[in-house]
């Protein structure tokens, strides 16, 4: 699964992703295939994760390229800003494209790809067609809340859901880590 927040600044779409993956991490703990951790791959500090591997962007760009090439699977990437990571003036880039052609085999190797953007096109084309959902936040910090309009273009469906207690997360990453 493909799965991006994207809206204009300070509207929760990083903590959005990361709760996200939180749950997914509680969710499979239960479970002997499920993920941990020390599967999680990002390109911001993640300090409460034990095991979590945070890498900068060059790395990541470089990461998605070998996840194909050597099979990395079982994986869950976490591609904050992708728009810097993947920016659309840069499509003519062969090794951008070799990279990012290898999202399309998310499904086959069990890996599990969130990224963020800011609104708009400023993303590689191709990584936002291989998205498969597609969520809009909208931070409400007086109700500690992210009102969440969800595109599930599988399906071909709009949702509407809200996250609560969105604070919770806070503590989990460091949005100012300058290591990008």
């Amino acid at each position: 699964m493909i799965l991006c927040a994207r809206a204009f600044q300070d509207k929760g779409k990083t903590a959005l992703i990361v709760k996200a993956i939180k749950t997914v991490l509680s969710i499979g703990s239960r479970y002997p295939d499920g993920y941990r951790p020390a599967d999680v791959v990002a390109n911001i500090s993640l300090p409460n994760w034990q095991g979590a591997h945070c890498i900068n962007n060059n790395n990541m760009r470089e990461y998605i390229k070998q996840m194909v090439v050597r099979g990395l699977e079982h994986k869950i990437i976490f591609v904050d800003e992708a728009d810097r990571v993947f920016p659309a003036r840069f499509w003519q880039k062969p090794e951008q494209t070799e990279a990012l052609i290898g999202l399309w085999q998310d499904y086959k190797l069990f890996n599990l790809v969130f990224w963020t953007a800011h609104e708009g096109t400023g993303v590689d084309v191709i990584l936002r067609d291989v998205t498969q959902i597609e969520i809009t936040p909208e931070y409400i910090k007086s109700a500690d809340k992210i009102l969440c309009r969800i595109y599930n273009g599988i399906e071909g469906r709009v949702f509407r859901d809200t996250v609560e207690n969105i604070s919770s997360v806070f503590p989990d990453y460091d949005r100012w880590e300058k290591s990008r």
